[in-house]
């Protein structure tokens, strides 16, 4: 903590606010252009078109056992959407359609099961909750649905512990950065902290 304070306080650095403002611009641009990489319209075509009308029509034989029916309408979706299939899927397709066992059905569900959720998190779309799930009896079996919850509790607790440090070294970086700074720095690094304290709120908000 001394070594990280005498580091900032130490006269021969100077705080730059047009520096900082220039890096603070290239992280989140970077980070912009990172997330959008895939085209939204590409996601929502897909949804649309291909993981919806898979969903919707499995959704009620979820991990359970299909008819014919149930086999002719699933391939028809997908040959109509090969574009739009990845290779996991195209896989799990070519055995549906040439051994239509219950084992191959099962791989479906959880494909179309894992691929629902994450298509409607890339559009903002609200997800299953896990009451929804047992609801309706949405899981490959009970030991799986345990083992779901554990790992989705756990992984929230480490999230949370991440996010708390984080927070933590950021709170210490920052006052060290703003004591060094001279009036002038100080103003523009208020500025941007309410700026970026008003978006965390709306995030929150949007997403409670």
């Amino acid at each position: 903590m001394n070594t990280l304070h005498k580091m900032f306080s130490n006269s021969q650095i100077s705080f730059d606010p047009l520096n900082f403002i220039g890096l603070l611009a290239t992280v989140l641009i970077s980070f912009y252009i990172f997330k959008s990489e895939i085209p939204f319209s590409y996601i929502k075509e897909r949804h649309e078109k291909l993981i919806f009308p898979l969903f919707d029509l499995l959704e009620p034989l979820l991990y359970q056992k299909p008819d014919d029916n149930t086999w002719e309408s699933v391939c028809n979706i997908i040959e109509k959407n090969k574009s739009l299939a990845d290779g996991t899927l195209l896989n799990i397709y070519y055995y549906c359609k040439n051994c239509p066992s219950q084992e191959n059905f099962i791989a479906l569900c959880s494909y179309v099961d894992h691929a629902y959720d994450k298509s409607c998190q890339l559009q903002k779309l609200k997800c299953r909750s896990i009451e929804y799930r047992i609801l309706h009896k949405q899981y490959k079996s009970k030991t799986y649905l345990v083992f779901y919850i554990l790992a989705l509790s756990l992984l929230g607790i480490i999230f949370f512990l991440i996010g708390l440090i984080a927070f933590v070294l950021m709170l210490v970086l920052a006052k060290s950065i703003f004591d060094s700074a001279d009036n002038s720095a100080k103003i523009v690094m208020l500025i941007l902290f309410s700026v970026a304290g008003m978006a965390f709120v709306k995030y929150v908000e949007r997403h409670q």
